[in-house]
């Protein structure tokens, strides 16, 4: 295993793209139900919201001018990081959620390292890839979750020279973030999340956060106002119709896997459904946008991506515990949280603002008009 910070290049085999046009030409669709209009999704990914993809994928799609693309706006390199589990090898420096890639960051990343405005600060932009995701290596044995990953994001900052350094994320990220805040305080200075969630127990620890909480449910005096109590009861309804996804990819990610690498129609399926719930409504993504983003899942293999649920859901409940109910001070005063909380957001992420004070300092939060999930590129 190599510790030296060396250039990558992406450069896909002509033979995979060769394979992937094969199997999206020989692509079977699945039966479908007559829904009344509006309900079109509730069964999942429709037909009509994959076929044109799919089509315009093999016959239009250029992945060598996205892959030079990526290679000159996003320099990548690789270094060998024990994971403290199994040597996996190489850590690409990318950046993303699921199902969002390091990618997401193409938008945004001129204006952080080289902003227009002079008046705003320059940033050192550092995207690393969850190992599993992209092109890092996947762990090559169970354990690798949360608390992992952020051992690993510290020892890549102090590698690459940085003894301190902030922290943003979403998705698997935000969560990420907030364990280099908790487990690693000496060199992680703040965070700024877009996506924030706690553990239901934490309300027992503040009898007058629960109180109000529950006069808000209620519509009486002196409880949260309808807006948040909405963002509540969002979670409720998410976790009834929206975590299918969960369940499987925490449960039994490996036979999930079986199907998903096999078919780049039925991945771009799996992840097209999460596209359109956790984006603004409305919001079109371009075949461009979709081919790529699954792209970066397919070349590589997607079951890794699957199985880092399971290594914190099912059997990394400790470190995803600390992580909800945990304390984690800061001496700078830094923390910062971006809630974006719209409608269209991911269902249960935007809770109320006073609980997140319950496990971590709350120093900033701005709610944003536009923007869902994956806000870095939407906006």
């Amino acid at each position: 295993m190599s510790t030296n910070i060396d250039p990558y290049t992406l450069k896909v085999s002509d033979e995979l793209l060769a394979d992937l046009k094969s199997r999206l030409e020989h692509t079977r669709y699945p039966q479908e139900l007559n829904l009344p209009a509006g309900q079109e999704w509730s069964y999942g990914t429709p037909i009509s919201a994959v076929k044109d993809t799919v089509e315009y994928w093999k016959t239009t799609f250029d992945w060598r001018k996205c892959e030079a693309d990526l290679n000159t706006k996003l320099p990548q390199f690789t270094t060998g990081i024990d994971t403290g589990i199994a040597a996996h090898g190489s850590l690409k420096l990318f950046i993303h959620g699921w199902p969002g890639n390091f990618a997401e960051r193409l938008k945004m990343v001129d204006e952080l390292a080289e902003p227009a405005d002079l008046k705003h600060p320059a940033f050192h932009v550092v995207s690393p890839s969850i190992p599993g995701y992209g092109f890092s290596d996947p762990p090559t044995a169970p354990g690798f979750g949360i608390r992992r990953a952020a051992d690993v994001f510290d020892k890549l900052m102090k590698r690459l020279g940085y003894s301190h350094y902030i922290t943003q994320g979403g998705d698997w990220g935000a969560l990420i973030a907030r364990g280099l805040a908790l487990w690693h305080q000496e060199s992680c200075r703040a965070i700024l999340v877009n996506m924030f969630v706690l553990h239901p127990s934490l309300l027992l620890w503040n009898p007058r956060l629960l109180l109000k909480t529950i006069l808000g449910f209620l519509g009486a005096p002196g409880g949260y106002p309808a807006i948040q109590i909405n963002n509540l009861k969002g979670v409720f309804e998410f976790q009834k119709t929206g975590a299918a996804y969960q369940k499987i990819q925490s449960q039994k990610p490996q036979s999930l896997g079986f199907a998903m690498t096999d078919s780049p129609a039925g991945l771009l399926a799996w992840v097209r459904e999460k596209y359109h719930a956790w984006a603004e409504e409305g919001y079109q993504w371009t075949n461009d946008d979709l081919c790529m983003f699954t792209m970066l899942y397919w070349i590589p293999g997607p079951t890794p991506s699957f199985r880092f649920y399971k290594e914190n859901f099912e059997d990394g409940g400790e470190d995803w515990m600390a992580i909800l109910k945990g304390w984690s001070p800061t001496p700078l005063d830094p923390f910062h949280y971006e809630i974006v909380q719209t409608s269209s957001c991911v269902p249960g992420f935007g809770l109320v603002n006073s609980w997140g004070t319950m496990v971590q300092p709350l120093r900033y939060v701005k709610r944003h008009s536009h923007g869902g999930h994956f806000a870095a590129w939407e906006v």
